[in-house]
């Protein structure tokens, strides 16, 4: 079935009471700070009914911080009554938030620990064993304590003070800030990240590639000394030893979203890749050394050479099409295996709390259609999808065909379900879509276009970005328009991607199941989009505006068999921009 426009103000009112409404939002927009109700997050809720108290750093306490309840254990209240679990963060031989071994406030921890009945896990998240008696002596209160010893690397070397020690591997936060597309009055600059001694091994390598190749771009380079106070010459190569300024945890954070390349190297341990995953996390694509190794299912740029280090780096400075592509494929590989959530499930196993194996979210796709030329590409469309738990549920609105060769049609184009729904001709769209809804199975449901254009990892990456937000709605308010009667291809909403929005585009809407049956969709001929997002806005329902890519909005080149009938010019405003001419489709596929 045609698309339905989704505006941005109602049509009914006169136009001067429309124009006195908009003239008034702008004055506001222009003088308050305070964000609007749907630019708020939702509030994070633990995925788990358990309680851990938490002697960890600020990565781990916001890493997890959607995980579980937390109790923070500081030195001043090293008590942790009322827990079901104790995690101990160690850091280069320092207990997070309390000090080396040799502290008080460390000692008092350790006794709180071996006279609570809790269960403690301490997790080494950098640092090496310590090779000499005295050291291994200090540590060994802590370790006796402790009934689950798990290492971020060196694994090996760990199991030879601790036989029983399990790997369990940085990780990033899955939820991500919104974009800020807000260009740098400087340029758009790279970032160098340490959390302390650089590996002896890597340090050369990383001297030669980032000290020497990058050097004449020193300038557009910031470098960082996260929550340690080590003296920057000795842990950076020049000449960013020389510039880096020491910052805590927050404003790292910051930094990470504002950069446009984060320049990996400086690493603690060969493996020590929290920063390159943080970064991956909140869409900032990694520039690697050659040598090093990299997340699994993660493909970084990791250059021999510094000519070539200093390429890759520039070509991300200035070619901002790159580095959202990139970006884009680097956080689908960390939300795939490197969240927080992931490594909950890990630590608790091995703490003797064993979980099933999360499930694949199941996707019904509904998609109401009255023409019969576009059930090829209906079809097209969801079996090259990677999600594969999705069944489509097929409307025809007012069509009488032959179900067994509907079937097998869809079979042969890889659907792996289809549910047949007839609908009579007088019904709206809206009324269409609930038909749909009420045959619908899956936890989440998409509505989807018969025209469109739906890329391969379109499904996936919106059910990522509907769970990891916690949002009610995701879809894509940033999006492409093909228009066939011209070969035009207009990017639409540009600014409006990886934020929260009070619009995304019709064909491009996946909603939490129980947010859709809740509310349904108006029984109305067109405009209905608008209406469920009203709605649901109303009724305190988060929408996330994905990214632009995965998608394309086909306008054919009779305007009139769409339900939003408009001319195409209509799309080529100051909210779009005209990309290019041409087929689309190969484009998008990222």
């Amino acid at each position: 079935m045609a698309k339905d426009g989704v505006s941005g103000m109602s049509t009914g009112a006169p136009k001067g009471a429309r124009l006195g409404r908009l003239r008034t939002r702008i004055q506001h927009l222009a003088t308050s700070s305070e964000p609007e109700s749907w630019e708020v997050p939702p509030a994070v809720t633990p995925a788990r009914d358990l309680t851990v108290a938490m002697a960890t750093s600020d990565r781990l306490r916001a890493g997890f911080a959607d995980q579980w309840r937390q109790l923070v254990v500081a030195p001043g209240s090293p008590a942790v009554t009322g827990a079901d679990l104790v995690l101990v963060e160690l850091i280069d031989n320092r207990v997070a938030g309390f000090g080396d071994l040799t502290d008080a406030a460390t000692v008092r921890l350790v006794e709180a620990l071996g006279a609570a009945d809790v269960p403690v896990v301490l997790w080494v998240t950098a640092g090496r064993p310590p090779s000499a008696r005295p050291a291994r002596e200090l540590l060994a209160p802590l370790l006796e304590v402790a009934d689950t010893v798990l290492v971020a690397d060196l694994l090996e070397q760990w199991q030879e003070l601790v036989p029983g020690a399990e790997l369990l591997a940085p990780a990033a936060e899955a939820r991500r800030a919104p974009q800020d597309h807000t260009p740098h009055p400087e340029g758009a600059r790279g970032l160098i990240l340490s959390s302390g001694a650089s590996d002896q091994a890597s340090a050369g390598p990383v001297a030669v590639l980032i000290g020497g190749g990058l050097k004449p771009w020193v300038e557009r380079i910031d470098a960082l000394l996260v929550d340690h106070p080590l003296h920057p010459r000795g842990v950076l190569p020049l000449p960013f030893g020389e510039t880096a300024r020491v910052v805590e945890h927050a404003d790292a954070v910051a930094a990470i979203t504002r950069a446009a390349v984060l320049i990996d190297g400086p690493r603690r341990t060969p493996a020590d890749t929290w920063n390159m995953l943080a970064a991956a996390a909140a869409g900032t694509p990694v520039v690697s050394v050659a040598g090093l190794p990299q997340p699994a299912g993660m493909v970084v740029p990791a250059p021999i050479e510094a000519a070539s280090m200093r390429a890759e780096v520039v070509a991300r400075l200035h070619q901002p099409e790159l580095v959202d592509r990139e970006a884009l494929q680097q956080r689908r590989a960390v939300l795939a295996q490197h969240t927080f959530g992931q490594r909950a499930g890990v630590l608790l196993g091995a703490a003797g709390r064993p979980e099933p194996e999360p499930r694949v979210p199941t996707v019904s796709a509904v998609v109401p259609t009255n023409r019969t030329h576009e059930l090829d590409n209906v079809f097209a469309n969801i079996g090259r999808q990677s999600h594969r738990a999705v069944e489509l549920v097929l409307v025809l609105h007012g069509l009488d065909l032959d179900e067994a060769d509907l079937r097998s049609r869809a079979r042969d184009a890889g659907v792996p379900e289809l549910q047949v729904i007839p609908a009579p001709s007088h019904l709206t769209l809206g009324a269409c879509m609930n038909l749909g809804i009420d045959a619908s199975s899956g936890e989440l449901v998409a509505k989807m276009d018969d025209d469109n254009y739906y890329g391969t990892h379109y499904l996936g990456d919106l059910v990522d970005a509907l769970r990891a937000q916690g949002a009610g709605i995701a879809g894509k308010w940033g999006h492409y328009v093909w228009l066939r009667s011209t070969g035009a291809v207009v990017l639409r909403y540009p600014d409006f991607e990886n934020r929260w929005v009070r619009r995304i585009q019709g064909g491009s809407m996946l909603f939490e199941g129980d947010v859709v049956r809740d509310l349904r969709f108006g029984d109305l001929p067109r405009a209905v989009d608008s209406d469920i997002l009203d709605r649901s806005m109303a009724a305190g329902v988060s929408i996330w505006s994905a990214d632009r890519y995965n998608y394309v909005s086909v306008r054919g080149e009779d305007n009139s068999a769409h339900t939003w009938t408009v001319e195409d010019a209509t799309f080529l405003t100051a909210s779009g921009r005209l990309a290019f001419y041409g087929d689309p489709r190969s484009h998008v596929e990222v």
